[in-house]
């Protein structure tokens, strides 16, 4: 019994090996970076990893002309962009290792997004912040048939933005040291952006009448600069009427967060455009108190 059992092992994997050998094989290795560049344009770059398709022919012909489907997903398993297969590029397969870069994989001029990831995409170049899949098909020229096909996973990093810490929320300054400079500090963000980052200070003043909030919202800025790159302060010289008893004297400030394209960072909270949450200073002049504090 245990005979004729192993007997009949050997004539399937033999026969295995047969149908192998007779039919041409089409494998695919995607070596994605689980964090690549978080702009999709730049998905040529090696840093992303690369596609690798290998071609074994077999004694059975087999046309070894292919074209790739893309599709991206969310961390759901919602599909959020597709490839459009009539357009997608024909690629001749070579015998043995065929080399593919990311962005061939990813397909970006031929990819269909949907819903707010297509509007995102156009103004950013970027997805949200947070978990993605690539699921790659190699198929054949009409595309329905699938060679080989791969999924793997890969994130959009979410970075927490600097906190404000000088001037503090509720501070009030001097208005004899505000007349000349005043100093804004702030924490770095976290983690630390492989591409680098740049910080941009904005203030903004307080009308009468007005929230602080409505000031922030709606009001243009009064101080609209970057930090010298690598630092997390700025002095700001105003020129503004200081110690003027009838001039304005309460103010919002908050720091933008930028990457190296000028683009806010990405943060799971794409509404705030990578601004830290503003801070409100009031200007003390000598002999007056600082007003009660809005909401």
């Amino acid at each position: 019994m245990k005979k004729s059992l192993f007997k009949i092992l050997i004539l399937i994997a033999c026969s295995l090996s047969c149908f192998q050998l007779c039919f041409a094989q089409i494998k695919l290795n995607i070596a994605l970076n689980s964090r690549p560049l978080p702009y999709l344009a730049d998905w040529y770059k090696p840093i992303n990893g690369q596609m690798i398709v290998s071609y074994v022919p077999g004694q059975l012909p087999l046309d070894a002309s292919v074209k790739i489907k893309t599709t991206l997903l969310d961390f759901n398993g919602s599909v959020i962009a597709n490839s459009t297969i009539g357009s997608a590029n024909i690629y001749r397969l070579m015998m043995g290792a065929n080399l593919f870069s990311m962005s061939d994989a990813l397909q970006l001029q031929n990819l269909v997004l949907l819903g707010s990831a297509q509007s995102l995409l156009q103004r950013t170049g970027r997805l949200m912040a947070g978990q993605y899949q690539l699921n790659v098909q190699i198929v054949n020229v009409q595309g329905d048939k699938i060679y080989a096909e791969q999924t793997r996973p890969f994130f959009v990093t979410s970075y927490q933005l600097p906190v404000l810490m000088q001037p503090a929320n509720g501070a009030s300054l001097d208005a004899r040291v505000a007349q000349n400079i005043i100093s804004f500090r702030w924490t770095n963000v976290v983690p630390t952006a492989e591409q680098g980052t740049r910080y941009r200070v904005q203030v903004f003043e307080v009308l009468a009448e007005q929230t602080d909030m409505q000031a922030y919202r709606s009001n243009r800025p009064l101080l609209d600069e970057e930090a010298i790159r690598g630092s997390n302060q700025f002095l700001w010289r105003s020129s503004l009427p200081m110690l003027d008893s009838t001039a304005n004297n309460r103010f919002i400030w908050t720091v933008q967060t930028l990457d190296e394209k000028g683009e806010p960072l990405p943060t799971n909270d794409a509404f705030t455009q990578a601004r830290s949450e503003p801070s409100v200073f009031t200007i003390y002049r000598k002999n007056t108190s600082a007003p009660a504090e809005k909401k």
